[in-house]
């Protein structure tokens, strides 16, 4: 993670991010919502977003779906930078 730019409340908003050989380029849309962009370099972004199952449990889903894999991945880092140590 190279790059970071923090919002007023000293939150992660933009961050790179290694996913295997690639980098990401995540944007925080809104944190109340929980909606994010993420962007390799060459690919159209796509954008995620944190639900709760059939189960009640948390998970990230890539909008449109398709791409939920990587958006797992990418929501579990997210999680963390926005809820160290939980």
């Amino acid at each position: 993670m190279d790059q970071k730019n923090f919002n007023v409340e000293g939150r992660l908003k933009k961050f790179q991010l290694t996913i295997g050989e690639k980098i990401a380029y995540v944007e925080i849309i809104s944190l109340t919502n929980y909606i994010c962009s993420v962007e390799f370099s060459g690919q159209e972004p796509i954008f995620i977003t944190r639900i709760r199952d059939k189960n009640n449990k948390s998970c990230w889903v890539s909008i449109p779906q398709g791409n939920d894999e990587l958006a797992a991945g990418v929501g579990r880092y997210i999680d963390e930078q926005l809820h160290p140590g939980e």
